[in-house]
C-alpha cells in the first residue's frame, strides 16, 4: 500500500514538474545562435512586444507580423555580434560611465533619479532595462568610433562646400522695420515731390530719434502701430524691391528712401541671422591633460598593472615628476611628450569625462580602464573658451563624419556578419 501511494506521489510530482519544464522550454527555446551565443524565443517575444507597443503609442498601423519578426531578430543578431566584437577588442562601458550618462539624462529632463525611475516604470520600462539598452547604444558608438569614425578625415574644402549648400537651404533671415509714406490713388507731381521731401526729413530725424517712434508717428503702413516692425523674414518672403535695397546694408543700417507704386519706403535692418550668426556664445571647459598608460598582458596581469599605477600615483604625489614617469613607463603615443595629450574639451571623450570631472587641478586620478589600457591622468590647467566661432565648422565636420560613419557601418557590419557563425532555427 505504501509503495503504491509512493509511486502515485512520485508520478504526480514528475507530471507537474515535467509540465513546468515543458512550458519553460516552450517559452525559452533557442531561435538563433550567434557565435555560440543563443537568442531565445523569450528574447524574440520581448522584442516583438516592444515593437507593438511602439506602434500603438505612436498610432501607427503595424506591418505584417513576419516583417516585425524578421526585423526584431535582425536587431538581436546585430546586438550579439557587436557585443561579441567589443569583448574581443576589450571595448567596455564602465559602470561609472553609465551612472554619469543616466544622471545627465535625468537632469536634462528635470528629474531626480527616483523620479526618472518612476517615469520609466510608468512607460513600462525598468531602470535596469533602460540601462541595458543605453549601454548597448554607447558600446555601439564606441565600436563605430574605433572602426570607422576615427579613420575618417574631413577636409576644409569639404566643410566649405557643405556650408555653401547649407546657406542655400538655410538662407539669411532679416529682422526689418519699415516706414511707408503712402501716395494717394492718383498722385500729382507736387504730391510726390512733397512726400519725397518728407522722406528725407524723416531720414534726418532718424539720426537722433528711435526708428520705432518715427514710424509710429509718420508711417502709413499697417505695421506703424508696432513701430514699423515687419518681424523676421527670409529673402524669399520679401518684395524684390526690398531685397535690392537691403543687399548692401548691414545690421543697424537704414536705407535711403525708395519708391514703389504705392509710396515711399524707408527700411531699417535690426538684425541679420545667417548660418554663422545663428551660432550663439558657447562656453566650454577645456583641460590640459597628461596620462600614463599601461597595458595588461600574459606577463603583466590587470592586478599587477593597477598596483603599478597606484604606486606611480603615490610617488608623483610625493614629489616625483609625472612627465619622467610617463616618458619611462607609459605605453602609448604620448610617452614621447611626457604623457601630454593636449587640451581636451569637456564632453569630447566619454572614457575620460567622468574621471576628469572628479579631479582638481594637478590631482591624479585612480587607475581606470579604456580600450587602450589602464590609465592614470592629471590635468594641469583648466580654461573656459567661447567656441562659437569654431562650432559651425566643427558641427559640419561632425555631421559629415556621422553621416559617412553610418554609410560605412553598413558595409563593415555586413562583413562582420558574413564572417560570423549564425544559425537561424525556424519556429513552427
Amino acid at each position: 500500500m505504501i509503495n503504491y501511494l509512493t509511486r502515485i506521489v512520485i508520478f504526480i510530482y514528475l507530471l507537474v514538474n515535467f509540465s513546468f519544464i515543458s512550458a519553460y522550454q516552450e517559452l525559452d527555446r533557442i531561435v538563433a545562435i550567434v557565435n555560440k551565443e543563443p537568442i531565445t524565443e523569450l528574447d524574440l517575444k520581448k522584442g516583438i512586444e516592444k515593437a507593438l507597443v511602439f506602434f500603438e503609442q505612436n498610432e501607427i498601423s503595424p506591418p505584417d507580423e513576419k516583417v516585425i519578426y524578421d526585423k526584431v531578430l535582425d536587431e538581436l543578431i546585430e546586438r550579439k555580434l557587436i557585443e561579441s566584437y567589443a569583448t574581443d577588442y576589450n571595448i567596455k562601458v564602465t559602470p561609472e560611465e553609465m551612472n554619469q550618462i543616466v544622471n545627465d539624462i535625468a537632469a536634462k529632463n528635470n528629474y531626480s533619479l527616483e523620479e526618472f525611475e518612476r517615469e520609466l516604470s510608468r512607460q513600462g520600462t525598468s531602470i535596469d532595462e533602460f540601462k541595458s539598452n543605453l549601454r548597448f547604444e554607447v558600446l555601439l558608438k564606441k565600436v563605430k568610433t574605433r572602426e570607422i569614425s576615427s579613420k575618417l578625415n574631413i577636409s576644409e574644402h569639404e566643410i566649405k562646400i557643405h556650408k555653401e549648400k547649407l546657406a542655400k537651404i538655410t538662407p539669411d533671415i532679416y529682422d526689418l522695420s519699415h516706414i511707408l509714406i503712402k501716395f494717394s490713388q492718383d498722385p500729382s507731381a507736387n504730391e510726390k515731390k512733397s512726400k519725397r521731401e518728407l522722406a528725407y526729413e524723416l531720414i534726418k530725424k532718424l539720426k537722433n530719434k528711435d526708428f520705432a517712434s518715427v514710424a509710429y508717428e509718420y508711417s502709413d503702413a499697417p505695421d506703424a502701430s508696432d513701430g514699423g516692425s515687419l518681424g523676421k523674414l527670409k529673402k524669399s518672403q520679401l518684395p524684390e524691391i526690398f531685397v535690392d535695397q537691403i543687399a548692401n546694408l548691414n545690421e543697424g543700417d537704414i536705407s535711403e528712401p525708395f519708391e514703389s507704386n504705392n509710396g515711399i519706403h524707408i527700411l531699417k535692418i535690426n538684425e541679420i541671422e545667417t548660418l554663422s550668426r545663428n551660432n550663439k556664445e558657447q562656453l566650454v571647459k577645456k583641460y590640459l591633460v597628461r596620462q600614463i598608460v599601461l597595458k595588461s598582458n600574459e606577463i603583466n596581469s590587470e592586478t599587477a598593472v593597477i598596483n603599478k599605477l597606484k604606486k606611480f600615483k603615490i610617488d608623483i604625489e610625493n614629489g616625483m615628476d609625472f612627465g619622467n614617469f610617463a616618458e619611462k613607463y607609459s605605453e602609448d603615443f604620448s610617452s614621447t611628450n611626457g604623457g601630454l595629450i593636449g587640451w581636451i574639451k569637456e564632453g569630447e571623450y566619454l572614457d575620460f569625462d567622468y574621471h576628469i570631472a572628479s579631479l582638481q587641478v594637478n590631482e591624479i586620478s585612480e587607475p581606470f580602464q579604456t580600450s587602450n589600457g589602464w590609465h592614470i591622468i592629471q590635468f594641469t590647467e583648466v580654461k573656459t573658451e567661447d567656441i562659437s566661432n569654431d562650432s559651425i565648422n566643427n558641427q559640419i565636420r561632425l555631421d559629415l563624419i556621422n553621416e559617412r560613419t553610418e554609410i560605412f557601418y553598413q558595409d563593415w557590419f555586413s562583413s562582420l556578419k558574413a564572417e560570423a557563425f549564425i544559425e537561424i532555427r525556424i519556429i513552427e
